[in-house]
């Protein structure tokens, strides 16, 4: 079973050896990021800051049901993991395969210990979970 954790999104976790301070700096590290309804290729992209943690996302947008939605919902189901090397395409494939709870969460007692360790945020709100081995 992992080891799940509710946490802030302004409080410090450390991830394989690095200590992020809340979810903005785990998102100013993503160094790949995919848009899981496209199927495709993961988007590398040049990460806000560096360090020896290297983190990919797969988010999803937020359901919209008419043209207000779409106009206003900026909001992303927001899925994370950490390598102590380059994410590479298959971890970002691995990653949008795992099975998916309500609303787009990965994070589960039942992650492959592989996938560890791994960040999920709703989009909106004060907490993330954090699935840490």
């Amino acid at each position: 079973m992992n080891n799940i954790q509710k946490l802030s999104i302004k409080e410090d976790v450390e991830i394989l050896g690095h200590v992020f301070h809340g979810l903005q700096d785990i998102k100013d590290h993503v160094e790949m990021s995919l848009y899981d309804s496209s199927h495709g290729v993961a988007k590398a992209r040049e990460p806000k800051s560096k360090c020896e943690v290297h983190v990919g996302e797969v988010w999803a947008s937020y359901p919209c049901f008419d043209s207000e939605d779409f106009m206003y919902e900026d909001r992303t189901y927001q899925n994370y993991i950490f390598r102590s090397r380059p994410i590479t395409q298959d971890d970002m494939q691995q990653l949008s395969a795992l099975p998916s709870k309500c609303n787009y969460c990965r994070v589960s007692e039942n992650i492959p210990p592989e996938m560890l360790p791994m960040v999920y945020y709703v989009g909106d709100g004060d907490t993330m979970l954090a699935a840490i081995q």
